[in-house]
């Protein structure tokens, strides 16, 4: 008699890839395009809003501090649900606050705060788990499904919960009982995503501990760093990182409280209702469309050849919003159209920069060395806000939009310079 073969049950790799990564767009959304609209509504200056949005982004930085740890806290996949159950209930606390009539903003801001640290070592954890955990192929077979995850959650987190709180307000419901539903919203999506994480990481197979103690995974990790830190093409990379998307990012900190803004102070006036609808598909679509053409366009050229071409193309269309601020009483069809084309040269734009820190990044301590870089790409995108209202407040928004197209200059040298640095062999 032959023992009965033990009964094995298929991964669900697909499942928790759509629940991971549609989580962590939710906090990262809420952040960068819900919470400036909020703002907005209830009247903050330009300068306070992009101020409080840098300030929360920067706090995601300490995402490459979580590298030396996570081996500590067990499973990587434990500590996945774990930050998400913790994120929940932050989100959760966070609704009951903005809902409350006397509000406290250090409060408030106390746990978008904690919310920007826990989602930090999240992404940390889940990007590094679908990297370690699925081979070349699993990765290439999940992409598509990784992308579709985490543009719903941006569309969910952002226009969706935009659209949501104004359509409440032109029912006459406070602002803040507006924003509470869409904040409980997103924590009812919040939990479906947890509940499908935990059913399929279930389904995972075993990873045995690693048996490297928190010396010597320090040790490892800092003298990965230190490699790539010597490495003759990471000054260039510096360059790409803060000069190559600069004049995108300064405008990115103002449009959407430029799409807003009242016409008196030189805005396009969309309500909430208006602007989230048009975001949906000029920017989500704009982002997807464009990134895949310029995947397109490195796979054909080059990383070295598609740098500067593409360059190029990130940086023409903000002509168009430029002379969309001098011209605010324009058709909501030409406001579409430009909101699309600048989206999509975006989109394919940073794939390039993408493309290059994945480059800079391979190698040993692979998950690390990324986490490097993409914490200095966060520095390089929260810190302009930090500015960027105060000036577009000072200046106005036709004049800021210029001083933004001007930064053209500097990113397309860094982009020649970047050109010479990954030339191919």
């Amino acid at each position: 008699m032959h023992e009965p073969a033990p009964m094995t049950r298929p991964r669900l790799a697909w499942l928790w890839v759509i629940g991971g990564f549609l989580f962590q767009a939710l906090p990262a959304a809420i952040r960068d395009e819900a919470l400036p609209i909020a703002l907005k509504n209830i009247h903050v200056s330009d300068t306070r809003i992009t101020q409080v949005v840098a300030i929360l982004g920067l706090a995601v930085a300490v995402k490459i501090l979580w590298a030396p740890l996570m081996p500590l806290t067990g499973p990587t996949r434990r500590f996945v649900l774990i930050a998400q159950a913790c994120i929940l209930l932050a989100l959760v606390g966070l609704a009951v606050l903005v809902g409350q009539a006397a509000q406290s903003t250090l409060l408030i801001l106390g746990v978008l705060t904690l919310i920007s640290v826990l989602s930090a070592g999240h992404d940390f954890a889940l990007d590094g788990y679908y990297v370690s955990s699925l081979d070349d192929h699993g990765r290439a077979q999940h992409s598509g499904l990784l992308s579709f995850a985490s543009k719903t959650g941006q569309v969910i987190a952002g226009p969706g919960l935009i659209w949501w709180a104004g359509h409440q307000m032109n029912q006459s419901v406070t602002a803040n009982s507006a924003w509470q539903a869409a904040l409980l919203l997103a924590s009812g999506v919040g939990v479906l995503a947890w509940t499908a994480n935990q059913f399929a990481f279930r389904r995972e197979p075993p990873v045995a501990a690693s048996a490297a103690t928190f010396e010597q995974r320090l040790s490892a990790m800092l003298s990965s760093l230190w490699q790539m830190l010597g490495d003759a093409r990471f000054p260039a990379l510096l360059g790409l990182i803060f000069f190559y998307r600069a004049s995108e990012i300064h405008m990115a900190k103002v449009l959407p409280l430029f799409a807003v803004a009242t016409a008196d102070t030189g805005g396009l006036a969309l309500g909430n209702e208006t602007y989230a609808l048009l975001r949906i598909p000029t920017a989500i679509l704009g982002l997807a469309l464009g990134g895949l053409f310029g995947s397109f366009v490195v796979t054909r050229w080059g990383l070295s050849r598609s740098l500067l071409p593409l360059g190029l193309l990130m940086h023409m269309p903000l002509i168009g919003i430029a002379w969309l601020a001098a011209h605010p009483q324009a058709s909501l069809t030409t406001i579409s159209a430009l909101f699309f084309i600048e989206y999509f040269a975006y989109g394919a734009g940073v794939c390039a920069l993408l493309l290059a820190m994945m480059k800079m990044a391979a190698g040993a301590e692979a998950a690390t060395r990324y986490a490097l870089l993409s914490t200095i790409a966060l520095v390089a995108s929260y810190l302009p806000g930090l500015w960027a209202g105060a000036l577009a407040q000072e200046w106005g928004y036709a004049h800021y939009f210029l001083f933004a197209l001007a930064l053209a200059v500097p990113g397309l040298i860094a982009a020649y310079w970047g050109r010479r640095a990954f030339a191919e062999a």
